[in-house]
């Protein structure tokens, strides 16, 4: 299934929002990681993200962001999940494995299926799970992106 965001011009996407606060602290840009397999949406999502001043990478599968997660590597500020990129499966248990290794790296989860998946994470996770919902609106994206990124503790 192929989802698409809601907007009509991308050129008025950069600026809409100020800097979070940790950008401004590092005066560099934020990275954020992205996984989702369908192309459309990793496009767009990079488009939005790359508008407002983030550094993307962009990843087609689960598998493909826990391996660029090997070795002496510069983590990422957030990752974007889209759950079900392979299976419900590969998801959730990608998101314990990236947790137990990186418990500092700030998480989104991006579905189309919305709170459907809240119960998927019982008895995986005691910790408050953010889910943002297919097709999205940009302002509210970056609101809800530079909300996570602004969190000084997971």
């Amino acid at each position: 299934m192929h989802a698409s965001f809601q907007y009509s011009d991308t050129d008025k996407l950069s600026g809409l929002l100020p800097e979070s606060r940790a950008a401004k602290q590092r005066d560099a840009a934020q990275r954020i990681a992205h996984v989702d397999d369908d192309p459309d949406i990793r496009d767009t999502v990079r488009r939005i993200l790359s508008a407002n001043g983030y550094e993307v990478d962009s990843f087609q599968t689960m598998n493909d962001f826990v391996v660029s997660l090997q070795g002496p590597v510069i983590l990422p500020d957030l990752a974007i999940l889209d759950v079900m990129v392979e299976s419900m499966e590969a998801g959730l248990e990608a998101y314990v494995e990236i947790r137990k290794r990186f418990p500092e790296l700030h998480m989104i989860f991006m579905t189309s299926l919305g709170e459907e998946i809240r119960p998927y994470f019982t008895n995986v996770s005691d910790e408050w799970i953010l889910i943002v919902e297919k097709p999205v609106e940009p302002i509210s994206f970056l609101s809800i992106v530079r909300s996570r990124l602004d969190k000084p503790e997971i």
